[in-house]
């Protein structure tokens, strides 16, 4: 599922996906489960992170930079300290 607001260039991107759209130019910013907050939050904490610890990043590692902070975003609400996380997830992937 695609969630994102109208802008046109995202038709194409969500060809192969379930897309929904919010109409922002509307001032529509939620309808019932469809909003763009979670995708503008996280590419908030993204360019945050990089601008604080990696300052700049090249195309050729975008991917594996993306991978981090997808996992760091993924465990946000997590208890767990993120070491122990990345520590058990290494063990796992070691033990299979």
């Amino acid at each position: 599922m695609l969630f994102t607001d109208e802008y046109a260039g995202y038709l194409t991107v969500g060809k192969p996906y379930r897309h929904r759209r919010i109409r922002h130019r509307d001032r529509i910013y939620v309808e019932g489960d469809v909003h763009t907050q979670a995708v503008e939050g996280f590419f908030g904490l993204f360019k945050t992170g990089v601008r604080g610890a990696h300052h700049s990043i090249s195309t050729k590692w975008l991917q594996g930079y993306l991978n981090e902070w997808v996992w760091r975003y993924n465990r946000r609400d997590s208890v767990t300290p993120m070491f122990d996380d990345l520590l058990a997830e290494g063990h796992e992937q070691n033990a299979g």
